[in-house]
């Protein structure tokens, strides 16, 4: 007779943690494709009009503060955002304090595209979040910003095997 090995409640969470994620991703995926941008593309795309429109970065964002601010090493994301230059969405230009840098910004194009996709992008949110109802997601979000922490300091102590 073979035991059968119990889940604690650690490997449980994770596994749907992973789960969500994975199912979350599916969802989004065809989302995206509609507008022509994969889900790492919107990424830099958001996060270069939040710099811009909600920041006040006029002159854009430098590589290495996009990858923090996605929480990835800068070699990968330069594929992306070479596409994205490619496609007029994002311009770059030399960073005027570094001349080995470049600051990235949105073009007016890529600018009408994150405002087009914004104008759905909450009734998205909503469908995706409906699992859980509205009174629930403020403890739920709580409960991720703890773990979020946790990770961060966790992230913070682990060797980058990128450098």
């Amino acid at each position: 007779m073979v035991a059968v090995r119990q889940r604690t409640p650690a490997q449980a969470a994770f596994g749907q943690v992973l789960r969500a994620f994975g199912l979350i991703q599916r969802v989004m995926r065809p989302y995206f494709q509609q507008y022509g941008l994969s889900q790492a593309q919107w990424a830099i795309l958001r996060n270069l009009h939040r710099a811009q429109m909600e920041e006040g970065h006029t002159n854009g964002l430098r590589m290495g503060e996009l990858g923090q601010r996605l929480l990835v090493q800068p070699p990968s994301v330069t594929t992306l955002v070479r596409r994205l230059v490619k496609a007029g969405l994002v311009a770059q230009s030399a960073a005027p304090t570094d001349r080995r840098g470049f600051e990235l910004r949105l073009t007016a194009k890529g600018e009408k595209l994150v405002s087009h996709v914004l104008l759905v992008h909450q009734e998205q949110i909503r469908s995706v979040m409906g699992g859980l109802a509205d009174e629930e997601l403020p403890a739920f979000a709580q409960y991720l910003e703890r773990l979020n922490t946790h990770l961060a300091a966790l992230a913070a102590k682990t060797p980058d095997t990128l450098d």
